[in-house]
């Protein structure tokens, strides 16, 4: 019978590849529906064979040569094959849904020569699979066992020589490959491996112990996931959902080893049905990740994870067990992925973070899920008295909690329902949902934890990962300069922008759009524009508070994007909300801004002297400044914004809160600060102090720089600043973006007053 099976595979490969081939060369549009066909078709038949009965293999226990083998070291290379098959087919039955980059290389070099072995090695192939009958009479699953292997092989083949060009790997690629390719070999281990393999050991345990070994056997809930988000992390979205489907749906292979049809008849059918909240989730992540399942998904994520939790710390297979044993490998196996797969699957982003609405649509299906296996264990106890899905039957639970909780299974409700009884227990029951309900508010706090940390961390690392490689460009450009030095020599007395742009997200409105100004030393530059036009925004990304979206700005020959601590150091801020240590005094603050700075003692005491002087602070200095009024805190903030002599002052709104005096002498601080050769850079709505005491000024609207104006030749022209700005902000002004130092053509209609004071 055995060229039999064997014709059966050699069909299906030459159907495989003939088809490819031929479409690819005459057809190419059409290959993709081939490809997914043929992928389709080989699911099939290793879901038929797989179903209609148990591997033999998985009967011998420490490579014993029985059941048709003549040797250990035959029944280890079965062993093997039918491993290496499980990861090969299922790669080729996903390979045609996704791009991954590295999925053509994994089938040429590990799925390809995998199904060559076994096509030449068919007879102890079958010999695992079905046992050495399939040899002497026909057996529909050894020749699916043929035609599997024919589908995968063809399908490999022609695979490798359609995707030739895509699987050659250059350097770190084949880092990846191998990575890869061990994860595929490794997720597809059949359970029965270890006691085919190491029986042996006949290590015995009592797992409702939390020993040495019981504990041996949870360390990989939290090694497997850990490595799994690492190594996918930084990945394309398509490699990600990929490497989970391919590893939910071989846990769903391995998880139907007691759940074939076979299992599903006779008298004990009403014991084996995966209704066990473990068992459903085994079924529910493969088929989300498959069909995009969002709303059915969060079901696991808030009800499964943490069922597999509590079963793996209070596992019920039995009082003691063989470590090695068929059943203790595959319910670790399976509530491992139970566990950690809806984690990954969020994790990854996948799908999303859970919010009000996914914790609603979980709390629906679990009230269906409590109400159903209430009803289908009272139901189906009739028939066997073994039934305990969720061990909403029994006393497993409350047998673990003391004789308070058994006494919760003292109140009984019964009743009959055409000869069939129906027994509940609704305190225990009722407690129990509670219960479980309180647990699911808990782990949703765990996850919200978990995932903040996580950002955390991964923000962390994102912003390290920026420093190096911004000091690398910024090392390069500088080409061998100091990094300290500007990046631009000739504007080391100057602020500049450079179609600089600000948009907030991923909104489509910019905040600045294009803006440009240079500003030189010794200027008094005002700048005006009413609210939300986008005069804070250009302030708080000079002074490095917020990113800059596009172009650029130089303080002094230095680029705030690439040399940010050096431009900072240039700049004396003062916001128009100030924020202050209250708990300090004003002089305790002060100094703490010169240390930063790195001020010399002589220099801060001699201009700390002089402006508490100034600004009339001699018997507050040392008060805490909680004690101070607005205007106070404004004198403090503009202090130490002084205090290193900064090369560039901004102020934005600096005179809010400040008395006549306080403004006098805040605006003679201006004056000398600028005749000294620094940058006064300040906006204000005070259209009068920015038309006394500027040299040129800008007015932005929108978003938009709409002109840059010389105050002197205005002045000269008798032209009005306040005019001017109000026909610039309503937009009717003929030419509102003059060049820079040309005469306004247009006749002023009032004639200023007054000197500049």
């Amino acid at each position: 019978m055995i060229g039999f099976y064997y014709l059966a595979g050699a069909l299906g490969a030459a159907a495989v590849i003939l088809t490819n081939l031929l479409l690819n060369k005459k057809l190419p549009a059409k290959l993709n529906i081939a490809l997914k066909v043929f992928s389709l078709t080989l699911a099939a038949a290793l879901f038929f064979r797989y179903m209609l009965g148990t591997d033999s293999i998985a009967e011998i226990a420490n490579l014993h040569p029985e059941r048709g083998f003549a040797t250990k070291g035959m029944v280890f290379v079965a062993l093997l094959q039918v491993w290496f098959a499980y990861a090969a087919e299922m790669l080729c039955i996903l390979a045609s849904f996704f791009k991954v980059k590295t999925l053509p290389a994994l089938i040429a070099y590990v799925a390809l020569p995998i199904f060559v072995f076994n096509a030449l090695m068919l007879p102890t192939h079958v010999l695992a699979i079905t046992g050495s009958n399939a040899f002497s009479s026909f057996d529909v699953r050894a020749l699916l066992l043929g035609l599997e292997t024919g589908l995968g092989l063809g399908y490999a083949l022609s695979h490798t020589i359609i995707r030739f060009d895509e699987i050659r790997l250059r350097g770190k690629e084949w880092v990846w490959f191998a990575l890869a390719a061990v994860g595929c070999i490794f997720a597809a281990i059949p359970s029965y491996s270890f006691y085919v393999t190491l029986n042996p050991l006949q290590i015995t345990y009592k797992p409702k112990e939390l020993n040495f070994y019981h504990r041996l056997m949870l360390y990989p809930i939290a090694i497997i996931p850990i490595t799994l988000y690492v190594l996918l992390k930084d990945k394309p979205l398509q490699t990600r959902r990929f490497a989970l489907m391919y590893y939910a749906w071989l846990g769903l292979l391995n998880f139907s080893f007691f759940h074939r049809f076979a299992d599903f008849v006779g008298t004990d059918w009403v014991t084996t049905l995966p209704l066990h909240l473990c068992n459903t989730a085994m079924y529910i992540t493969p088929l989300c990740l498959t069909f995009n399942w969002k709303r059915f998904f969060y079901f696991t994520y808030f009800i499964n994870v943490m069922g597999a939790f509590l079963a793996l710390i209070m596992p019920n297979y039995s009082d003691t067990s063989v470590l090695v044993a068929n059943n203790v490998w595959l319910f670790y196996m399976n509530h491992y992925q139970a566990f950690y797969m809806p984690l990954l699957v969020v994790g990854l982003g996948i799908f999303r973070r859970p919010r009000w609405k996914e914790f609603g649509y979980s709390m629906v299906g679990f009230v269906v899920y409590f109400l159903l296996m209430l009803i289908v264990n009272a139901w189906f106890t009739n028939y066997n008295p073994d039934v305990d899905y969720f061990f909403l039957n029994s006393d497993f639970i409350v047998d673990k909690l003391g004789n308070w909780a058994e006494n919760t299974r003292n109140i009984v409700w019964q009743f009959e329902v055409n000869g069939l009884k129906f027994v509940f227990y609704p305190l225990y029951q009722f407690l129990f949902f509670l219960v479980y309900v309180g647990f699911m508010f808990g782990m949703w706090f765990i996850y919200e934890l978990g995932y903040n940390v996580i950002t955390g961390w991964q923000d962390i690392a994102d912003r390290y990962k920026k420093i190096r490689v911004d000091k690398l460009a910024l090392e390069a450009q500088l080409a061998g300069r100091s990094i300290e030095e500007p990046m631009n020599m000739e504007n080391i007395n100057k602020l500049i922008l450079k179609n600089f742009t600000k948009r907030y997200g991923n909104s489509d409105v910019y905040a600045v759009k294009d803006a440009n100004l240079e500003v030189c030393g010794g200027e008094i530059y005002g700048f005006l524009g009413p609210n939300g036009a986008g005069k804070s925004t250009i302030i708080k990304s000079i002074v490095g508070i917020q990113t800059i979206t596009e172009g650029a700005i130089e303080v002094c020959g230095y680029d705030v994007a690439t040399q940010s601590v050096m431009a900072k150091r240039q700049i004396g801020f003062v916001p128009d909300h100030y924020a202050l240590y209250e708990r300090l005094t004003a002089r305790e603050y002060i100094n703490y801004i010169a240390d930063l700075y790195e001020v010399s003692k002589e220099d801060r005491e001699e201009r700390l002297n002089r402006m508490v002087e100034r600004f009339e602070l001699t018997t507050a200095i040392d008060n805490p400044i909680r004690t101070y009024s607005h205007g106070m805190k404004q004198k403090v903030t503009i202090m130490a914004a002084l205090i290193h002599n900064p090369k560039v002052w901004i102020l934005d709104e600096p005179l809010t809160g400040l008395d006549p005096n306080s403004i006098y002498q805040v605006k003679e601080c201006m004056r000398e600060h600028a005749q000294a050769g620094n940058i006064v850079f300040f906006s204000s709505h005070i259209i009068d102090v920015v038309e006394r005491i500027c040299d040129r000024i800008a007015i932005i609207r929108k978003g938009q720089i709409q002109c840059v104006r010389d105050v002197h030749q205005m002045e000269e022209s008798g032209e009005s600043l306040e005019q001017f700005y109000m026909s610039v902000i309503n937009d009717t002004v003929v030419d509102p973006i003059p060049v820079e130092g040309e005469e306004h053509k247009s006749e002023p209609k009032t004639k200023r007053r007054g000197k500049r004071a």
